[in-house]
């Protein structure tokens, strides 16, 4: 199966965007804006977007910025650390996946998402850990067991396909 992006096959997964955890997890700088403007371009292209909580009552609940980008898309609370669930349940055969720790909820939803027959697309620069070290091995090993990671302007442009799309300069506007 090609890993190529194609708005009407495509969803975006949110994991675990809370207040608790992005105050810990500093590594890539600049990630939960990137996450946000995932939100935003799902948004414009209309893509279905679902965001997690892992035990909101503990970690504090999503991010603002990811809740006002996210309009009237509500969190889903979960105890497991697989978000696959969420993922699964936007009916798309590829979900972008962006969020935290990527080395535990991510890893955990990248590889059941590929056990349940959705190909999992991660958006490394849109994911984060507390530790570099933690999130640097996820990512290799991920990519080691071929899934595909991406950044977020790479697939911004690949849902795109041409700089004729009517909502080109839209987008164009969200990453520069």
């Amino acid at each position: 199966m090609s890993w190529r992006l194609r708005t009407p096959e495509t969803g975006l997964l949110v994991v675990d965007v809370q207040e608790k955890l992005v105050a810990a997890v500093q590594e890539p700088a600049g990630w939960v804006e990137r996450v946000g403007i995932l939100v935003k371009a799902a948004k414009l292209l209309e893509i279905p977007v679902a965001i997690t909580e892992q035990v909101p009552a503990k970690l504090g609940k999503t991010v603002p910025a990811i809740l006002q980008a996210a309009g009237k898309i509500a969190p889903v609370s979960k105890t497991k650390f697989s978000a696959a669930e969420a993922g699964k349940g936007l009916g798309k055969k590829r979900v972008l996946v962006a969020g935290c720790e990527a080395h535990v909820c991510v890893r955990q939803t990248v590889y059941e998402l590929r056990l349940r027959e959705v190909q999992p697309v991660l958006v490394a620069d849109a994911v984060g850990s507390r530790k570099i070290s933690d999130r640097e091995l996820a990512l290799q090993e991920m990519r080691h067991d071929g899934i595909v990671v991406t950044t977020t302007e790479a697939v911004l442009f690949e849902l795109l396909e041409t700089a004729e799309h009517p909502k080109f300069k839209e987008l164009q506007t969200l990453i520069k």
